[in-house]
């Protein structure tokens, strides 16, 4: 991957000084129906349903890297929704329509979250809500755009014990403030990954999220200055930037891509594959299948193909090849599909 070079090699990064994340830990979306979007995530995408909250009308999907790659819940419909202890939980005046819920960022421990939490207080700057999710610290906050992110740490390493099926209300009210900050490590260093078998896709992890923005200076600032990542690229064609931001986990080139556009939306979620030929096998059973498949993208930094769940969000599967992301070769891949 092209690297930028601003000041390369002259002096270190300087330490973020609120979150520090490890990587992208999950993408939580709105749907309009959730049996609908669960069923295709799970019989067509391949993610295997951990668990559901069905007080909250919420499933959440993954691989086994940790407790869900992708969350997602059914509108609101305008109504509120509450977790344990009367926690107000989802404000019926959020939700109205399908879309990004939020992006979720694994944090090493409880330490830096309650650090970076008890620094952003003390530096007057906002978040929204802080919660205990049974298996996870977590720290809500809105980026520039409206975009909401939750930064989290694991609190149990076997989540499995705890999350399995449809589970009573799970998430009550936690302050950083009063923590006791513990300093281990809680996620799964040698998770047990699994994917549906009979499914037309199988998806080894998530790796990153997709937004687009008119704002990408405030965006960047956000990500880094606050969301503790850096630049791994940027890339330029014609009037339009893309960056390419990293965490901390060297295994992820990146986990998040922001695309200047006329305006603020989700892009899309990635998802890994396992190779080449894991890939052609995955579009060759979905067109057998008769499965609509949004774009296919055969570049010299990846391959790749896109799907649309019954909301029409966009998922994108992909195996990286071994070239650096050059945007100005894409020839006439559109940019949406290309970074």
């Amino acid at each position: 991957m092209t690297t930028d070079t601003t000041d390369a090699g002259t002096r270190p990064a300087a330490k973020p000084k609120y979150f520090t994340p490890r990587r992208i830990g999950h993408v939580n979306l709105w749907v309009e129906d959730l049996q609908t979007s669960e069923d295709f995530y799970n019989q067509f995408c391949g993610l295997n349903v951990e668990f559901t909250e069905p007080d909250l009308i919420a499933t959440f999907l993954g691989t086994g890297h940790t407790p869900h790659d992708l969350g997602m819940m059914e509108t609101t419909k305008g109504k509120d929704r509450y977790g344990k202890n009367g926690l107000l939980q989802l404000p019926g005046t959020i939700g109205l329509a399908p879309g990004l819920n939020h992006l979720a960022w694994e944090l090493e421990n409880e330490k830096d979250l309650v650090d970076a939490f008890r620094a952003l207080k003390a530096d007057g700057i906002d978040t929204d809500m802080t919660v205990d999710h049974q298996v996870a610290h977590s720290v809500y906050i809105f980026d520039p755009d409206g975009n909401y992110n939750e930064y989290y740490c694991d609190t149990i390493k076997d989540w499995r014990s705890v999350l399995s099926g449809p589970q009573e209300l799970i998430t009550s009210a936690w302050d950083p403030l009063t923590a006791e900050g513990f300093t281990d490590s809680r996620y799964d260093e040698n998770p047990v990954l699994r994917y549906v078998e009979t499914a037309f896709v199988h998806p080894q992890r998530l790796t990153h999220a997709v937004l687009h923005t008119a704002q990408l200076p405030a965006l960047e600032d956000f990500y880094c200055r606050i969301g503790g990542m850096r630049v791994a690229s940027r890339q330029k064609d014609g009037g339009r930037e893309v960056i390419y931001l990293a965490s901390a986990l060297p295994n992820y080139l990146y986990n998040l891509v922001i695309v200047s556009g006329p305006e603020a939306r989700f892009g899309n979620s990635g998802f890994e594959l396992k190779s080449e030929e894991k890939l052609q096998e995955a579009v060759d059973k979905l067109k057998g299948a008769g499965i609509a498949i949004e774009a296919e993208v055969d570049l010299p930094w990846k391959r790749a193909f896109y799907l649309r769940d019954p909301d029409g969000l966009l998922s994108e599967y992909y195996v990286r090849r071994p070239v650096d992301i050059d945007v100005t070769q894409r020839g006439t891949v559109p940019l949406e599909f290309a970074v």
